[in-house]
């Protein structure tokens, strides 16, 4: 008997190398595409979700500052990518760097999801297993270094859009392995944590149940078998169903849904009809920037006209026509045709932008929304790659795949540096945009935020020229005035902004606090007084406050108006905070509440020679000389030129019998302070007792 063994079959190791090398390929273009976005800085909301988000700066990673930057950020529901940026933050100790190079990451994985999928759509299509991974390999790069997804990967918190992408695809992969795996339930467990981890990115995932359907109906069966009885057709009608929901509960119930979408209308300038007219001509806008996708077409910021009517512009209509043209046409294929995995690619378009794209009242235009929604132009890209290189013209579709590819690459690495700082990224807005006012209040914050004051009020005025009516570029403007030193300047700027937004406290909020600066007390406290009125959940207005209550002689006023800020928000009791505090009580003769706020102080601010010095004359008027003399002592070590400190010195010695040593402490204020009165006194007053 012969035994005889297996031998490898040389064309299976051959296809598993190319499949190494195609996965390879997309991560390799990824790496090159992205290797300057560490680089990069950031941008707009990561400062309310991350830079101005104190519980995202771990400084120890462990369960309970994890819990704490989930349970505490500032959108909690999004839990997964609070849990990554507070690690991130660990690891970089607030540094961009590690930020962005985890986006990079996402991206990648993300490009390997989007490859898996698309492997598994073509092969439901009866592609050959090589021709389909080269196919999706190809698609997949085009989709990895396209320009339209920078803003998703480089924008730090857009991570929520590829969190919520990553596991998504992730859920629908699974799903379709578990139809036809032998064994189903690891899969289905998979594609369930997935879709769980993808609701606790971003509410994007919400529209996974209708992806779910549609890869049932198309990928997982038979032509012959997409309808097999009346439950498939309660079921497909459930998606026209929880539209009619919305329709009657945002125009008839005004019900939970309404609820929760209206309110944010308050702070948008289009209405709920606008958004919805327009959003068709925008996700053409956006199949442009795709087909034709030069540097200089991607923005943070594009001059966008909304649509007022089916007519104005005349484009609304056709585009509305094109989206309807675009869902019956993809309804067709994957129920009528031969080619459901078509229909797939073709319907994954509009509903993936089902949400933001909708009545949901966010920014009209974003190119991070394309993100997911692009996976599908992908797919159908990779389709038309694979029939043309069937035909004759086969060197052409290798040829158009690889200078697109090149193209969109080098479109990627031109883009990517654009946002590298916030004046890079909104002085290139304003050349995309000229005509958009908030492109410029953006670049004038921007050069504020590098001191370039002149540059910024330049900006300012160029956005009020543009609308009248910007009211935040007048206060802004005004704040920018004041830093210059043109009082007059930033009162008029101020006062513009109130007229323009009468129930904003950040205007009187902003005119009281110049107001307080210039010793117009009671002016500044008139106003600020009006600012907590309009907003009686910001601690700001009665923090300022005690600052004027205090330069008017109302120590009682200004611990009220301190306890309120505090109540408000914690994070106002700094030593600033209590250093006044200390010094109201102290004009109480309250000096043991006074020594306290003042030992707060110094705990928090051991520098703080203001709050020392306080403390001395606390000391002094409770009788603990040496406490004071102590006081006294240590500011005139960090500051041998304090007046108050050498007199503090001067009363306390005189007290304690040490009549030259007194009298040297007085004189030596009296030098530094001629005008000083109290220190001439005790001067006359010791040579008086003394021979």
């Amino acid at each position: 008997m012969t035994l005889t063994t297996a031998q490898p079959d040389p064309r299976q190791n051959r296809f598993r190398l190319l499949q190494i090398g195609l996965i390879a390929l997309p991560l390799l273009a990824i790496a090159i595409a992205y290797h300057a976005a560490p680089r990069n800085g950031f941008h707009l909301d990561d400062a309310v979700n991350i830079v101005q988000q104190g519980s995202m700066h771990v400084a120890e990673l462990d369960a309970a500052s994890l819990k704490r930057a989930a349970a505490e950020a500032h959108l909690p529901q999004r839990v997964l990518p609070n849990i990554s940026l507070a690690i991130d933050w660990w690891r970089g100790n607030g540094s961009p760097a590690p930020f962005q190079l985890t986006n990079v990451l996402i991206h990648a994985a993300t490009a390997l999801a989007v490859l898996a999928l698309l492997v598994t759509t073509l092969r439901r299509a009866d592609m050959p297993g090589r021709r389909a991974w080269i196919a999706a390999a190809t698609a997949t790069m085009l989709w990895a270094v396209h320009p339209i997804q920078v803003q998703a990967v480089t924008y730090v918190v857009q991570r929520m859009t590829s969190m919520a992408a990553l596991f998504m695809l992730v859920t629908l992969i699974a799903y379709v392995r578990a139809r036809s795996a032998p064994r189903r339930w690891p899969w289905h467990g998979v594609a369930a944590l997935s879709a769980i981890a993808a609701c606790l990115s971003k509410e994007t995932a919400y529209i996974l149940p209708v992806l779910i359907l549609l890869a049932e109906y198309t990928l997982c069966r038979k032509p012959g078998e997409r309808i097999r009885s009346r439950v498939d057709l309660c079921i497909l009608a459930l998606p026209i169903l929880a539209t009619g929901y919305a329709v009657v509960d945002l125009t008839i119930l005004h019900g939970p849904l309404a609820a929760y979408v209206m309110p944010g209308y308050a702070s948008r300038d289009f209405t709920p009809t606008e958004r919805l007219l327009t959003q068709p001509r925008v996700i053409f806008f956006h199949l442009g920037q795709m087909l034709l996708p030069l540097p200089e077409r991607f923005s943070i910021e594009h001059a966008f006209p909304t649509s007022t009517s089916l007519w104005k512009p005349w484009t609304t209509a056709l585009a509305i026509g094109g989206i309807a043209i675009w869902i019956a046409g993809g309804i067709w294929l994957s129920l009528r045709s031969r080619f459901p995995v078509a229909g797939f690619l073709v319907l994954w378009v509009p509903a993936t932008l089902a949400i933001e794209s909708s009545i949901v009242p966010l920014e009209m235009v974003f190119e991070h929304r394309m993100y997911l929604p692009s996976v599908g132009l992908a797919g159908l890209a990779a389709l038309g790659l694979h029939r043309l290189a069937d035909t004759r013209l086969r060197p052409a579709a290798i040829t158009l795949a690889a200078v697109a590819i090149l193209g969109f690459l080098a479109s990627t690495l031109v883009r990517v540096p654009t946002w590298r700082t916030p004046v890079s990224l909104y002085e290139h807005a304003v050349r995309t945009a000229p005509d958009a006012p908030r492109a410029w209040t953006n670049l004038a914050t921007a050069y504020e935020g590098q001191d370039r004051t002149t540059d910024a009020i330049a900006a300012y005025t160029k956005a009020v020229e543009i609308d009248p009516g910007r009211a935040i570029a007048y206060l802004n403007r005004g704040s920018s005035h004041r830093k210059r030193g043109d009082l007059a300047a930033a009162e008029t700027d101020y006062q513009r902004f109130i007229r323009l937004e009468g129930s904003d406290y950040r205007g009187p909020l902003a005119l009281g606090s110049l107001y307080s600066a210039a010793g117009r007390y009671d002016d500044a406290a008139r106003w600020l007084e009006r600012a907590a009125q309009l907003d009686q959940r910001s601690p700001l207005p009665p923090r300022e406050l005690a600052n004027a209550y205090f330069a008017t002689g109302r120590p009682d006023a200004t611990i009220q108006a301190l306890e309120l800020a505090r109540v408000r928000d914690a994070a106002m009791a700094d030593a600033a905070y209590f250093t006044l505090l200390g010094a109201a009580q102290g004009r109480l003769a309250r000096y043991d509440e006074a020594i306290r706020a003042f030992d707060r102080a110094l705990q928090l601010d051991p520098a703080l020679s203001g709050a020392r010095l306080n403390r001395g004359y606390a000391h002094l008027r409770s009788s603990k000389l040496q406490e004071a003399l102590a006081d006294f002592d240590a500011v005139i070590a960090g500051s041998p030129e304090n007046a108050g400190a050498h007199y503090g010195r001067a009363e306390a010695l005189a007290v304690l019998g040490h009549h030259r040593e007194a009298l040297d402490a007085a004189q030596r204020a009296l030098t530094l302070n001629p005008s000083d009165d109290r220190a001439a006194r005790l001067v006359s007053q010791i040579r008086a007792t003394q021979p």
